[in-house]
Formats: structure tokens, C-alpha cells, sequence
């Protein structure tokens, strides 16, 4: 169900129009003139394990980067830069030993490079999301545009994984998004926040853009609620309220946060304690990001008002110059 409200002009094709479904082609390389693309592979276990696995493309180069935390371990990044090959009817990317491709309902990640050896499969719990059309428009008649898009809001994640030889079998939680935008960030956005939160059978997920200067600090917000086995709630309804925030490489990230949804039945959730887990550097069109774990509680208005603790992953994304 789409509960949708309309936040300024460029959001014409975010929350003023009815959510559109998503198709295996739209997770596909679309390779667009002067468009940078970017897959990102999430999956957390109930352990504090964390995996992330993105592939940015922009014109002929490739870019992997992993990042495995395991907890009260220093976590492991490794990045690739080569040239890709990817198909355009579905999702099917190959940057060097790094793979990631959907097979009829399942998703598949590999890593092998280097001393990585991973080799996951995501089994999709709900269907393919995204805001509107999934598209924010900027610049003059909407020139400038940046698409978000969840073929995978949540999965049911297993596999093995491998480092320097230690090979550990892997269960947990996983999500995948699909970003397009064409221009570098500082032009239109001042940055953004995301995130996926699970608890039980639940699981939120949220973004908040926000405009520059140029567009007067202005913020286009969407959520998701959904609970399998039940219709999600979609809705740009979110006030995302930031208590404190601290500092990592130049990047601000939030220490404790709420997000209070305007949907039927109200809900509220509210994260703390942040364990960084990794930073990503600028992208070609200056896109880096810094991603948290977080504790956090989800409310849910209902009668009697259901309580729900849990995990997620909070993502801020910046304009940053290489």
C-alpha cells in the first residue's frame, strides 16, 4: 500500500506518483551517457557479522569494494579496479573475480579475488521496492537525476566465506539496491541518509535526500515497512530527527537518531550506540558514504502498541572531491 505525499517539484517522480513495480531489467546495466551506476550487496548476522560487497561502474572502469567486520576483529576492506561486462536484460555484473547475478528468484554475490574467497546465495523474502518511480529530479526540467531502487529488501542470506584460508559458513540477513545518478552530488545534494533496520519478521528501511544551497537544504524522505508474509507500508511520510551526530573521516555520522512514520498504524523507531563498520572513498561523481550498525527499537502503534528490538545499518552519503 502507498501512502504517498508530494515534498517540492523535484520529487515528481519520487512520492507524487504510486509505487512502480520493479522488473529484472531495471536491476540491469543501463548504461546511460555520463551515468554512474552502483550495486550494493548487504548481509548481517545475528553474531555482529557484517559483509558489503559494491560495484560502481562508470563508463568503461569498474569498482569493487568489500568490507567483512566480524566482531572484536579488525574488519577487512579490499578494493578492485578493472574493467566490467555486464548484461542488460537482468542482473548479471563481473568486475575481475567479483560476480553478482540474478538467477529466476535468487540473487548470487562471489568475491574471488586476492585472499577473498566468498560465495553467497539470497533467497528474496519480499518483492522488489522502490519510492514512485524511484527517481529525484534536479537542475533545470530535471537534467540531473539520482534513482534508487530495491530489487532485494530483504533476503534470507547463506554461503561460505573465506579469508587468508579461514573458511566460515555464513547465515543472516541480506538486502541489495541498485543506484543511478549523472551529475557530481555537491551540484544538487548537500547528502543523505539510509538505512534498514530488522527485528523478528519485520524490517524498515529509509532514505532522506537533501537538497544544497541551490535547493534550499530541502529533503525528500521514503520509507518501507513490511513484515513478511503481510502488504508493506510505502510512504514519504518520515521525520528523521538527528540527537547527536560525531565525526569519521570527514564524514558526520549519526550516534542516536528517530524516525517517526506517518503511516496506518504510526510508527517510531529509535537507534543508538553506532559501531562503525566501514567508509567508502568519493566515487567518480564524488559519491562516498560511511556505513553504522546500530541498536535500535521499533514501535508500532498498534493495540496494545507493539515493541520490537533489533539491528541495522545506517548509511550516510556525501559529496566528496578524490
Amino acid at each position: 500500500m502507498r501512502e504517498s505525499t508530494f515534498s517540492f517539484w523535484q520529487d515528481t517522480d519520487f512520492n507524487a506518483i504510486p509505487d512502480q513495480p520493479l522488473t529484472p531489467a531495471a536491476d540491469a546495466y543501463q548504461g546511460q551517457p555520463g551515468e554512474e551506476e552502483s550495486w550494493l550487496f548487504e548481509a548481517t548476522a545475528a553474531d555482529g557479522t557484517y559483509l558489503s560487497v559494491q560495484v560502481t561502474v562508470y563508463d568503461h572502469e569498474g569498482r569493487a569494494r568489500l568490507t567483512l567486520s566480524w566482531p572484536g576483529q579488525e574488519a577487512v576492506t579490499r578494493e578492485i579496479t578493472v574493467p566490467f561486462t555486464a548484461a542488460s536484460s537482468h542482473l548479471d555484473l563481473q568486475a575481475g573475480g567479483v560476480r553478482a547475478r540474478q538467477e529466476g528468484e535468487y540473487f548470487f554475490l562471489q568475491w574471488l579475488e586476492g585472499d577473498i574467497n566468498l560465495d553467497l546465495k539470497y533467497q528474496p523474502l519480499l518483492a522488489g521496492w522502490q519510492p514512485g518511480g524511484g527517481r529525484i529530479n534536479y537542475g533545470e526540467k530535471g537534467n540531473k537525476y539520482f534513482i534508487w531502487m530495491i530489487p532485494v529488501p530483504r533476503a534470507r542470506v547463506s554461503g561460505t566465506l573465506a579469508v587468508a584460508g579461514d573458511r566460515r559458513s555464513f547465515q543472516g540477513n541480506g538486502y541489495h539496491d541498485h543506484r543511478r545518478y549523472n551529475f557530481p552530488l555537491d551540484e544538487a545534494m548537500a547528502g543523505a541518509y539510509l538505512g534498514r533496520f530488522y527485528a523478528g519478521d519485520y524490517i524498515f528501511l529509509w532514505a532522506a535526500f537533501r537538497g544544497n544551497r541551490l535547493y534550499s537544504g530541502q529533503e525528500i524522505t521514503a520509507l518501507y515497512l513490511a513484515r513478511e508474509g503481510q502488504q508493506p507500508v510505502s510512504s514519504g511520510n518520515l521525520t528523521l530527527q538527528v540527537y547527536e551526530q560525531e565525526n569519521k573521516n570527514g564524514l558526520d555520522f549519526p550516534v542516536e537518531l528517530s524516525l517517526q512514520a506517518g503511516v496506518v498504524p504510526p510508527a517510531a523507531l529509535n537507534l543508538k550506540d553506532p559501531v562503525v563498520l566501514a567508509t567508502r572513498a568519493p566515487s567518480r561523481l564524488q559519491a562516498r558514504s560511511l556505513y553504522c550498525r546500530h541498536r535500535g527499537e521499533l514501535k508500532i502503534a498498534t493495540q496494545p502498541e507493539l515493541t520490537l528490538t533489533g539491528q541495522g545499518v545506517t548509511e550516510t552519503l556525501a559529496p566528496g572531491r578524490s
